[in-house]
């Protein structure tokens, strides 16, 4: 029994670092720094093997259960279906994080002690996200947790986190959390005074740098702490206290009645502003109608898992701002869920969160029934104290992801799946709820064993993916920073070779292994090392189009490849297929200005130039007019040679117009879309392809080709 209890503290002080770590990097929805806090918290499940015979003194409630090991296993299953491996291997490894974090929890958490240590890593995570919001205040804002690099939005403080409105809704989702801990807790009153202290210093914050999702958020997570409160303490209230409270309640519900009447048009203009536009101007009604088109493509099994990063571009709405934003989430988890794995998997979700709802709240109304102590109106109980908190913040994060991505985030999903394992497990001795008697056969009986067994296995497959996964990271971010740093050199060619035979399943390593051939052809270079080098980027090129069919950025540079290898037919078919994913980009525009430029066909290069001028997207209006610009000279040298230009040259036959021109000319660069990281460490201008706003982006004449922003938080996930 010792030789097991000091086991268990083991494991319990592996996942608390491991749940500290994850907090800490997970703050993105790209993987780069993550794979390495995934290895640990698989290394706890792996642990927790020598447990996985220990009675237990509860049983898990059959339905809720049930309902989660449903949900989970339809989005794996639905992820090993998604048309793009490498964006299904994100959320597949963020479905078995949730799923480890929540079955470790129901192995390790079971006294009040190990609970209490929970709360307090949850609060050393609020904890250095407040200092590091106060150093970036203070003295640095491009303060970054990442040694080497720096934060991109540094309008406001962001702790953590890459973008201020993640970090102030973190905050938001935690502060019922303290709020119930410094009222319900029987810890000692220096530690409650510490919980409200907490409590009071996020909303400080919130209301003073956060945006009108956060605080929403925070009114969302306060009145449900209200309310379940009021369940709580009503039946322990008097008839007078009872009938104040009412008044109070009616009052205040019939004063913001009228305030939402005589002011319904601001108040209109403010919610828009403050709720419905994101920074960047980009609405968010706009966004939902582009992710409700995406749903209907398939309704009940979704389209995949984060196909939003080339459905966005595909249903973008004409009115959505022309400038280079491009949202890759839908900014809505419910409309998200339903998009990517239909309504059969946003049913599954809804269902595994209303049975853990009623499981904590009949908790709740368990407590509420009980007599109060005497001399007293508030209940003590720390499992109270974590259901009430959990409920609330559940509902508040609920009220974020209506606006949001953050279910996309790792440190929310490993909150969200805490708080709901806290759920299913309110009172671990069954002090209050009666729970039906543990099997004899297994050990904790068959569904409590069955929980351990699958976390066991599913710690196991983590904890090896993780070491192959961390490594082809490290060696592609390698590779992309001396890229970055000498693009002619070779230094970064033993780091892409390394990772593409780790990760052969990554586009974007491929796309980048591709322009890095390309970068390497010098204007001395014989003709047939240069054709070497071209055909290995054509290669890379079609190896990263197989893995990514939809990448619109790697067709631009493929195609310029392409023309340079003399196979302009499929320079044009390659554009026109990055084209039906997004028919009105302005990059791809001039990208096939400049192909029909090249090759003398002045008809269709003045169509597309001019179509460029209005894109939807990505417009650049001084680009597509010095395309036009160029036409116009062409013509009129055309015309003084007597050469026809309505006529297309025959390229069989007759060189392109004004070809020799570009015979001197270095190909143009390929261009990757990869997982930008949230800054570096000396910041390049916005021009610079490595740059956070810019992915590699050539500018060949005529026409510049403007890449997108990588809009992700430490990857791609940093939307407006």
């Amino acid at each position: 029994m010792q030789m097991t209890s000091k086991w268990r503290l083991a494991v319990l002080a592996v996942f608390l670092i491991g749940m500290v770590l994850f907090g800490m990097t997970g703050t993105s929805a790209a993987m780069t720094f993550l794979w390495p806090a995934y290895g640990l918290m698989g290394l706890a499940a792996v642990f927790s093997v020598g447990l996985i015979l220990e009675e237990s003194p509860f049983s898990l409630p059959r339905a809720a259960t049930f309902s989660l090991l449903a949900l989970s296993g339809y989005l794996l299953v639905r992820a090993s279906n998604s048309p793009v491996a490498y964006f299904a291997r994100e959320d597949a490894s963020l479905v078995v994080m949730a799923f480890l974090t929540y079955g470790l929890f129901l192995t390790l958490f079971r006294t009040v002690a190990s609970r209490r240590r929970l709360v307090e890593a949850l609060a050393l995570l609020a904890g250095i996200n407040l200092v590091f919001a106060f150093v970036q205040a203070i003295i640095l804002p491009t303060l970054s947790i990442i040694p080497g690099y720096e934060r991109t939005f540094t309008d406001r403080p962001g702790g953590l986190f890459n973008h201020p409105d993640h970090f102030t809704g973190f905050l938001a989702i935690l502060v019922p959390l303290w709020l119930a801990m410094a009222l319900y807790s029987r810890r000692t009153l220096p530690i409650r005074i510490g919980a409200a202290s907490l409590a009071f210093v996020s909303i400080l914050m919130i209301a003073m740098i956060g945006s009108g999702p956060a605080r929403l958020t925070l009114v969302a997570g306060v009145v449900g702490f209200f309310i379940l409160s009021l369940v709580i303490l009503h039946r322990r209230m008097n008839t007078r206290s009872k009938r104040v409270g009412w008044r109070i309640l009616a009052g205040t519900s019939l004063s913001l009645l009228v305030v939402a009447l005589l002011w319904s048009a601001p108040l209109g203009r403010l919610l828009d502003r403050t709720l419905l536009t994101k920074s960047g101007e980009l609405s968010l009604p706009l966004v939902w109608k582009s992710g409700i088109a995406q749903i209907n493509e398939s309704q009940l099994l979704g389209t995949g898992s984060r196909t939003s990063y080339f459905y966005g571009r595909l249903y973008r709405e004409e009115t959505l701002n022309s400038s280079e934003t491009e949202p890759e989430f839908i900014h809505n988890e419910t409309l998200q869920m339903a998009a990517d794995y239909g309504l059969i998997g946003l049913f599954l979700l809804l269902v595994m969160l209303a049975l853990h709802a009623h499981q904590g709240l009949r908790f709740i109304r368990a407590y509420a029934v009980l007599p109060p102590v005497s001399g007293t109106i508030v209940p003590r109980s720390d499992h109270l104290a974590l259901v009430v908190g959990a409920m609330a913040s559940l509902a508040a994060l609920g009220v974020l992801s209506c606006f949001d991505f953050v279910m996309h985030l790792p440190v929310f999903a490993l909150v969200g799946a805490l708080f709901l394992a806290i759920l299913a497990v309110p009172d671990p001795m069954a002090a209050v709820l009666k729970v039906p008697p543990p099997s004899r056969i297994f050990p904790g009986g068959w569904l409590i064993f069955s929980n351990r067994a699958l976390v066991f296995g599913c710690g196991l497959a983590m904890t090896v993916f993780s070491a192959f996964f961390s490594r082809s990271e490290y060696h592609f971010e390698m590779a992309r920073r001396s890229f970055h740093a000498d693009r002619t050199g070779f230094q970064h060619l033993r780091h892409l070779q390394t990772a593409r035979q780790l990760d052969p399943k990554n586009p974007f390593l491929f796309a980048l292994s591709a322009h890095a051939q390309v970068s390497g052809i010098l204007p001395e270079m014989p003709e047939p090392a240069r054709r070497d080098a071209l055909e290995k980027a054509d290669f890379y090129f079609d190896h990263a189009r197989s893995l990514y069919p939809q990448d619109i950025y790697a067709a631009i540079g493929h195609a310029a490849v392409l023309d340079e290898l003399g196979r302009p037919s499929e320079a044009l078919a390659r554009l026109h297929e990055a084209r039906k994913m997004a028919p009105d980009y302005g990059n791809l525009l001039l990208a096939e200005g400049e192909h029909h430029l090249r090759h003398g066909r002045i008809l269709e290069a003045e169509k597309v130039f001019s179509a460029a001028v209005n894109a939807r997207a990505f417009r650049d209006t001084a680009a597509a007019q010095r395309g036009l610009h160029t036409l116009t000279e062409w013509k009129l040298i055309a015309e003084q040679n007597g050469i026809d230009w309505r006529i297309d040259p025959d390229p069989l036959e007759v060189p392109p117009l004004l070809a020799g021109s570009y015979e001197s000319r270095s190909p143009a660069e390929a261009q990757v879309a990869e997982r930008d990281l949230a800054g570096r460490s000396s910041r390049p201008k916005a021009t610079d392809p490595f740059d956070p706003a810019s992915p590699l982006a050539p500018t060949p004449e005529p026409a510049a080709v403007q890449a997108p922003p990588s809009i992700h938080d430490f990857g791609r996930s940093q939307a407006p």
